[in-house]
């Protein structure tokens, strides 16, 4: 090993440790050749030139040249070479630098030979070798404004195709489960606190579905999604089914209720009042399973029995646990209802799942069986438009069965924005036959999830039985009537368990919970003072000055306390505020200088998440006394 190799290996250890452990040891397989050529030098490998023969240099930065180049750049640069590009990137980046080179002979020829350790060290540069360490990089990094860019060189492209549309492939379902991640969090976390909350006196009645874990052993499961193709297994389902314990989502409940199919289970998690999926229904031999943060109405319906469904990767969930003293680990889920309802079919030990209508894609013009809420949407290809278009057929029905307002125009309005959704959403997947099916962006990034989840429990068999739907890898594709002809009768299939939650331990946990938010008051009142002093002062003044600065220095720092270290100690806090806090880092990671009008524009944005989050914890204040003393009084 040479010296410049052991300088990058050594600053490569302080970012990513497992790679220079295995660059340490890695024994070079056709290393590329290196040559000098027009006063520069090249790799040259399998006979190509990696870099312009001409210009290397030139060439690189013409590349990062066309990316944007902002404090929230995420840029990715595909292949290290001799490291021209990444050491452009490296040095121009206003943003963030992911090396991305999973050919691991370049990586060690180019460590041999090209001192990279200052660019290595610096705090924006993250080199990696996998893709899912790319997906790392990116999920650390990412914020409200931030679009991970490309950076490759033309020859890159025709060097490895297959890799770099791989890449491409990768990016995109990162990229969208991300916008999903982030939609979430800014959408739906203080409406899951709150619901959360309302939901306790509840959930105190609402058995912990691992509870019952692997009571159904041996059993067949078919989980129902409202896919086109759940109207062609319709009269299959009615012919077995005494064969298989049926799992629905709540937007296939109708088209199953319409043709005198009951499920055991109703799955439904959403946070939106999502009741019209079952309104006018008579539910009441019907298992109800959730979430403890989905919509309070949904509570409102006679139903068999209650489950909970405690997903670990929800946040507010974790705040369950803690309240309630239960393990959550088990319950896997993905943000999709059809995903939650393959992991209870597991939990509860099914040996073969099956799911009916998990298309995941448009299928023939139409996107959900013809009996489901959504039955009036079809994607046609505009001609005029040269693109996919999702309309509603009947839009007053679309609206009626998607808003449950009687205001028409509320209606309307909610119609029309998730219709916009849906086209500016439109995606494509590879479909079983090998075609590429236009679909949701939403869906597309449920089809690894679902693959993954396969591979990873794969004790037992998953079936498809969509067949002209997305592949999903890790499920066999058979139809229904094959895929059934060896499942047994199951027989009785009634849950009994004698579970109950201790109650004063709940609200001993949700008063101390009450009051480490309410700690968060005095340090948001400091906030205040500081942003009257600062508008005090330019009222006076009519300019920034260092009094101003100083001020402002100090209510950045209460922000970063309340943000931080507040934030990180009080869940509940956490959850009100993180949404406008995405926006506020946003702005203050943009802002270029202290001029009178960005100090004032980012005093207002300060002022606005301190009022907001001072708002928010009355609003929480009234919510847990609400519960602790009338809720859990009368409800427990």
């Amino acid at each position: 090993m040479n010296n410049i190799f052991l300088k990058n290996i050594s600053a490569l250890a302080t970012k990513n440790p497992e790679l220079s452990k295995v660059l340490q040891i890695y024994v070079p397989n056709n290393a590329p050749n290196l040559v000098q050529e027009n006063g520069a030098y090249n790799f040259v490998y399998h006979d190509k030139y990696i870099h312009n023969r001409q210009n290397p240099l030139a060439e690189a930065k013409e590349v990062f040249s066309m990316a944007t180049n902002e404090p929230v750049a995420i840029h990715i640069v595909y292949g290290i070479g001799l490291g021209y590009l990444f050491q452009v990137a490296a040095l121009n980046s206003n943003g963030t630098v992911i090396l991305y080179e999973p050919n691991l002979s370049i990586l060690w020829a180019a460590f041999s030979l090209v001192d990279f350790s200052n660019e290595i060290l610096k705090k924006n540069v993250y080199i990696t070798a996998t893709l899912d360490e790319v997906s790392e990089e990116i999920y650390k990094k990412s914020g409200t404004h931030n679009t991970p860019q490309m950076l490759s060189l033309p020859s890159q492209r025709e060097f490895d195709p297959a890799g770099f549309e791989n890449l491409v492939s990768k990016l995109q379902e990162i990229v969208g489960t991300y916008s999903l991640d982030l939609k979430y969090t800014r959408e739906r976390f203080y409406p899951s606190l709150k619901m959360l909350i309302e939901n306790i006196p509840h959930l105190m009645k609402e058995t912990p579905l691992a509870k019952f874990k692997d009571i159904y052993k041996g059993k067949t499961a078919v989980i129902v999604s409202a896919g086109p193709t759940l109207d062609r297994n319709i009269e299959t389902l009615k012919k077995h089914r005494d064969k298989y314990i049926l799992f629905t989502v709540g937007t296939a409940l109708k088209t199953l209720i319409a043709n005198d199919i009951k499920p055991d289970f109703l799955c439904i998690i959403e946070t939106y009042n999502s009741s019209k999926q079952v309104e006018g229904l008579d539910l009441s031999d019907v298992n109800f399973i959730t979430e403890p943060y989905s919509n309070p109405a949904l509570r409102n319906f006679k139903y068999k029995n209650t489950y909970s469904h405690i997903s670990a990767n929800t946040p507010v969930n974790h705040l369950w646990a803690e309240l309630c003293g239960e393990h959550i680990e088990e319950y896997w889920s993905k943000g999709t209802v059809s995903y939650t309802a393959l992991n209870c079919a597991r939990l509860l030990g099914c040996s073969k799942i099956i799911l009916v209508g998990q298309d995941l894609a448009y299928i023939g013009g139409q996107c959900y069986s013809k009996d489901s809420a959504y039955k009036d949407l079809s994607c046609e290809f505009n001609k005029e438009n040269n693109r996919w278009e999702i309309t509603a057929k009947d839009f007053e029905k679309f609206a009626a069965a998607i808003s449950p307002s009687e205001d028409i125009n509320i209606r309307e309005q909610t119609a029309l924005k998730r219709l916009t959704a849906l086209n500016n959403s439109l995606y494509h997947v590879k479909g079983i036959d090998g075609t590429m099916l236009p679909t949701e962006s939403v869906y597309a990034a449920f089809v690894t999830p679902l693959s993954q989840y396969a591979q990873h429990f794969n004790d037992r068999r998953y079936i498809n039985t969509s067949l002209v739907g997305a592949q999903i890898d890790g499920f066999e594709n058979l139809p229904l009537e094959e895929a059934l002809k060896d499942s047994e009768p199951v027989g009785d299939i009634t849950l009994k368990n004698n579970f109950k939650y201790d109650e004063n331990l709940i609200k001993k946990n949700l008063e101390e919970k009450l009051s480490e938010l309410k700690e968060g008051i005095q340090i948001i009142d400091e906030g205040f003072a500081c942003i009257r002093n600062i508008q005090t002062e330019l009222h006076r003044r009519k300019a920034v000055n260092t009094d101003i600065l100083k001020t402002l220095k100090k209510l950045s720092l209460i922000y970063l306390e309340l943000s931080g270290d507040f934030a990180g100690k009080s869940k509940m806090f956490d959850f009100i505020s993180v949404a406008k806090k995405i926006d506020l880092d946003y702005e203050m990671k943009m802002m270029k200088d202290f001029s009178t009008t960005n100090v004032i524009r980012i005093t207002d944005k300060i002022l606005d998440y301190l009022a907001d989050s001072r708002n928010r914890i009355g609003e929480i204040d009234i919510l847990v006394k609400g519960t602790l003393y009338e809720g859990l009084n009368t409800k427990g």
